[in-house]
C-alpha cells in the first residue's frame, strides 16, 4: 500500500468519465490546513490497456497541458476499451506561475523521483506518481516542450531502456503517433527523472518535445492530440481514426548519444543563432555567437558543433550565461 499523503476525490478504476483532483497537503501562512488541488480525471469503459497522460511537469510548457484538457472533453467512455488517466497540469504551482520549477520549493519535478511522501509539495507529487499512478499504467505519455528557455523541432521521443520489449512497444507507438520527427535519448545524464520511475514499474514510456518558448502553438497542440489518438488506436484502446488522420508516414529518427551533442555557453552575453532547427550541420561548423551586452568593442565568441548531425534544439532566450545549452545536435538514424 502506498504511503502517499496525496488523495484523489474520484475513483480512477471506476467506469465512465470523472473529473476531479489529486490533493497535495500544503500548509501555508494563508491556509493552515490547505492542499494543492491538481486537476485529475479518468475515462474508462470495459477491459483494455490503461494509459497515463501527463502534461505540465514543467509549468512553462503549455502545449501538452492544453491538448490533454481538450482530449478529456472530446473523448467519451463509449469510445474506449480500457482506461485513460488525465493529469494535464501535474506540477500545478509551476503551471500557475508559468515556471519550470515550482515557486513553492524551487524543485524540478522531473529531477526528484522517486520523491518523498513527507517532503515538500514537488516531492510529494513525485512520490504519488511513483507509488500510485505509475503502477496503474501500461503506457505513460509524459509530454513536454522546450519551455521558456529552449525551442525544439517538434518531435515524439523515447529513452533507451534496458528492457528491449519496452523499447519495441515505444517504437511502435512512436510510429503510430505520426509526428514528422522522433528522438531517442540514448544519453541523458540526469538522475531521478520520470523515465526511471517508468522503468522501475515496467511501464512503456513515451515523451515529446513540442516546440518551446513557453507559447501555446496551435499546430503543436493539434499534433499532440492527433498523435495520441493514433497511439490509442494502435494500443486497441479506441477505434482507428478515419481518413487522413489515420494515415501516417514513418518519422525521421534521431538519436542523442553523448555530451558532445550539446553546445554550452561559457560566458554571459547576447546569443544569436546562425542555424535553424532541422538544419544539417558539420563537425566544426559555427552554430551561433555570443556578444557582450555591456560593451560595444571587442569580438563575439563563436560556438562550434562537436559533431555532425541535425540541430533539434536551440536556446530561445537571447541572454545566455555560462553553462546554458545553446544547441543540441542529434544523429540521424
Amino acid at each position: 500500500m502506498s504511503a502517499s499523503r496525496v488523495w484523489l476525490d474520484i475513483d480512477p478504476e471506476a467506469e465512465g468519465k470523472q473529473a476531479g483532483h489529486a490533493f497535495v497537503p500544503h500548509s501555508s501562512d494563508a491556509s493552515a490546513y490547505g492542499a494543492l488541488p491538481i486537476p485529475f480525471g479518468s475515462i474508462g469503459c470495459g477491459k483494455g490497456p490503461t494509459v497515463l497522460l501527463m502534461g505540465g511537469v514543467h509549468g512553462d510548457e503549455p502545449e501538452a497541458q492544453i491538448a490533454i484538457k481538450e482530449l478529456f472533453h472530446e473523448i467519451e467512455p463509449e469510445d474506449l476499451s480500457g482506461r485513460i488517466l488525465f493529469c494535464p497540469s501535474t506540477n500545478l504551482p509551476a503551471c500557475l506561475a508559468g515556471r519550470r520549477l515550482s515557486p513553492i520549493d524551487d524543485l524540478n519535478l522531473n529531477r526528484v523521483f522517486p520523491g518523498d511522501p513527507k517532503g515538500s509539495p514537488t516531492l510529494q507529487i513525485a512520490y504519488f506518481i511513483e507509488s500510485v499512478l505509475a503502477p496503474m499504467a501500461d503506457v505513460w505519455f509524459d509530454l513536454h516542450s522546450g519551455g521558456a528557455s529552449l525551442r525544439y523541432l517538434p518531435m515524439v521521443a523515447r529513452h533507451a531502456f534496458k528492457d528491449e520489449a519496452s523499447n519495441d512497444q515505444a517504437d511502435d507507438l512512436i510510429a503510430a503517433f505520426g509526428a514528422e520527427h522522433a528522438l531517442i535519448w540514448s544519453f541523458f545524464d540526469e538522475p531521478s527523472m520520470a523515465k526511471g520511475c517508468a522503468e522501475r514499474h515496467g511501464v512503456t514510456y513515451i515523451g515529446s518535445e513540442f516546440g518551446g518558448g513557453a507559447t501555446a502553438n496551435r499546430s503543436y497542440i493539434e499534433l499532440c492530440k492527433a498523435g495520441l489518438r493514433r497511439s490509442f488506436a494502435r494500443l486497441g484502446l479506441c477505434r482507428p481514426e478515419p481518413g487522413p488522420l489515420g494515415q501516417v508516414r514513418a518519422p525521421a529518427r534521431y538519436e542523442v548519444r553523448g555530451r558532445d551533442d550539446y553546445v554550452l555557453a561559457d560566458q554571459v552575453g547576447l546569443f544569436s543563432p546562425l542555424v535553424r532547427l532541422g538544419q544539417s550541420v558539420e563537425k566544426g561548423q559555427c552554430l551561433g555567437r555570443i556578444q557582450s551586452a555591456s560593451r560595444l568593442g571587442g569580438p563575439s565568441s563563436a560556438y562550434l558543433s562537436k559533431v555532425s548531425g541535425t540541430v533539434v534544439c536551440a536556446r530561445h532566450l537571447a541572454v545566455a550565461h555560462p553553462g546554458d545549452v545553446l544547441f543540441q545536435v542529434a544523429h540521424r538514424l
